[in-house]
């Protein structure tokens, strides 16, 4: 077997918590692992910040604040000196020109969906560009679930074989809390109420505020609730920031929390919600069954086929069908119960080692 030169792009990791900069981080991790002995892996940063991140692999700073510049300038100009067989790209997108074999990480296709009008004009023209092109022009793709990869197969007219899906996994550190002194802690640091619902999630039209927003006013003379949601601002949010203005004072807006706090606040909240309109993967499901709470989640595009039968889904579009997932959550102790033992079997089908060894194999067989 051919010892590969494998590298990855990691520009932006870290500069805040998200999902996708999750999973650059797990996938790196577990590939390092498992090329050890059998391939060389290089990781590209454009910040000095950030060395010693992946200290056992190949560590490679490109500086440069620009991030049209540095991936198709500054990354392939440091390609060439490196002379690898393969470069992964997580964002989904490659360099318009490359020394390097190319295997862009499609995490979704939400730029081809506009009735989402989740980006900026500007921005979806572009991507949608870009990702064509990625997909023109790589020797792999890889896909983050199964939806993301027939997304890829019938938006992007890619030939099945060519798209490997790698399923990710949640950090680590997204556990059952059961120290109550760092409970008491974190519930005092973002007053939390003794009995509320969590949403983890930034403000955005694919995150279906609206409809929850109007499911939540239904039901809340009914039950005790208070609805927390972490609501970093983003895009063309400007709709549900109004309506927040006239919501009672039981909604709140906690903005970013740091990853430290977050899985105390899932381990507080006596149930999880996801109601998204749109999930490449969906990582705060996999957050919730990790720490044991019980999740309601939509019936869109990835969140099915990640929660399986561990949440209990409800119609996005329909805020009569989040309101009576609101009340079924909040009234059925039992439903909790069931539900928080399903998703930790659930959780165990998604692990980077199963994702790495995809990885390895398509690389392995590409470039024999």
């Amino acid at each position: 077997m051919k010892r590969l030169r494998i590298g990855i792009s990691a520009r932006g990791l870290n500069s805040y918590t998200s999902g996708p900069n999750e999973y650059i981080a797990g996938l790196t991790n577990e590939l390092i692992h498992q090329a050890a002995g059998k391939h060389e892996i290089f990781v590209y940063y454009n910040t000095l910040r950030l060395l010693g991140s992946f200290a056992a692999a190949n560590e490679r700073v490109v500086l440069g604040n620009n991030a049209f510049f540095w991936d198709h300038l500054f990354l392939p100009l440091a390609l060439l000196r490196d002379k690898l067989d393969l470069v992964i790209y997580p964002k989904g997108t490659i360099p318009v020109w490359s020394p390097s074999g190319n295997a862009p990480i499609m995490l979704d296709l939400g730029y081809f969906y506009p009735e989402l009008n989740a980006y900026k004009p500007a921005n979806t023209l572009y991507m949608r560009q870009a990702m064509q092109y990625a997909a023109w022009k790589s020797s792999l793709i890889f896909t983050i679930s199964e939806f993301t990869r027939q997304d890829v197969i019938r938006l992007l007219k890619v030939k099945p074989e060519r798209v490997y899906n790698l399923y990710g996994a949640a950090s680590g550190q997204y556990k059952r809390v059961t120290d109550s002194s760092h409970l008491e802690a974190v519930q005092k640091k973002y007053n939390l109420s003794k009995t509320f619902i969590f949403y983890p999630t930034n403000l955005s039209p694919r995150k279906n505020f609206p409809r929850l927003l109007d499911a939540f006013e239904k039901v809340q003379e009914k039950i005790p609730h208070h609805l927390y949601f972490t609501g970093q601002i983003s895009w063309n949010s400007q709709g549900v920031n109004k309506q927040l203005e006239r919501l009672s004072p039981r909604v709140h807006r906690m903005g970013h929390v740091p990853v430290n706090d977050m899985a105390a606040i899932y381990s507080l909240a006596q149930f999880a919600i996801y109601p998204s309109l749109f999930e490449g993967l969906g990582f705060p499901i996999l957050e919730a069954f990790q720490c044991g709470t019980p999740l309601m989640a939509s019936n869109q595009s990835s969140i099915p086929e990640v929660a399986g039968k561990a949440a209990l889904i409800v119609d996005a579009f329909s805020s009569e069908s989040i309101a009576e997932g609101l009340l079924k959550m909040a009234s059925d102790a039992d439903l909790r119960k069931k539900l928080v033992s399903a998703g930790y079997e659930r959780v165990q089908m998604f692990t980077w080692e199963n994702s790495v060894k995809v990885l390895l194999d398509a690389a392995e067989k590409k470039f024999p």
